[in-house]
């Protein structure tokens, strides 16, 4: 469920991405240039708010605590431009040969984020390749149980961010989606196996979103949670330039 709030990567939505892409280039220095205090004052931080880190990182989880939606819903779709054709191909593959055929995509609402449904043979088991601003191209893997309840391991970083008691969604790294699929059937073999076509698999995982989003917008997102996601978010940001400029250079 990476993604999604842009920073908040574990997510199955994309909100912090809004400020990211506003302030994460400007918090390393914030308070050098007049036009980059004017652009997160516009985004409601307050003079006071830039005055160190720790109130910047504090007022920045707020606002974007306050852009959490109160509800996201999906819409299918027939078609969709993946942001990196390459590794949609490689996973696709790889649940093919999994034993998994691809069901339907669908659009996210209001964050605009892409959800592809893999189905399975077999029973207590579906799939999600995951297309969004802040993680791109990545892969869920989802356990249900008889109860409805479900478990996803999905080949994204972690986030940052504090998860839930009882936890949803498993940041894994950056695995591959046929390690993915074991982790899954490790899980079901100590569960119990639920048969689900596409439209039941869809719903299950709307909920578990809107109830993740519920969660989080009473919780909030704290200045620390919001600090470790920023700088992992720049860790991952310095990585991918890098490793640009080398295959650049050869």
């Amino acid at each position: 469920m990476c993604d999604e709030l842009a920073a908040l990567p574990n997510l199955p939505l994309p909100v912090l991405v809004i400020l990211l892409g506003a302030a994460g280039g400007i918090a390393g220095g914030w308070i050098q240039k007049g036009i980059r205090a004017r652009r997160l004052m516009k985004l409601g931080f307050s003079p006071g708010d830039l005055i160190s880190r720790e109130r910047f990182f504090e007022k920045w989880g707020k606002i974007t605590t306050t852009k959490i939606p109160p509800k996201i819903s999906f819409s299918e779709i027939t078609s969709h431009s993946w942001s990196n054709l390459e590794k949609y191909e490689q996973s696709k593959a790889e649940l093919e040969a999994c034993g998994f055929q691809r069901g339907a995509a669908f659009v996210a609402a209001p964050q605009k984020w892409i959800v592809e449904f893999w189905l399975c043979r077999d029973s207590g088991l579906f799939a999600k390749i995951i297309d969004s601003r802040q993680c791109g191209v990545y892969v869920e893997v989802t356990v249900i149980d008889n109860d409805n309840s479900l478990l996803s391991f999905e080949n994204t970083e972690n986030c940052g961010l504090q998860h839930p008691e009882i936890d949803r969604w498993s940041h894994r790294g950056l695995i591959s989606p046929s390690q993915l699929v074991e982790e899954g059937l490790q899980h079901r073999q100590r569960s119990n196996e639920k048969r689900m076509n596409l439209a039941e698999c869809m719903k299950a995982y709307e909920n578990a979103v809107n109830e993740y989003l519920a969660w989080r917008r009473q919780v909030g997102i704290s200045g620390p949670e919001m600090r470790r996601t920023f700088e992992l978010s720049k860790q991952r940001r310095s990585l991918r330039k890098g490793s640009g400029e080398s295959r650049s250079h050869k």
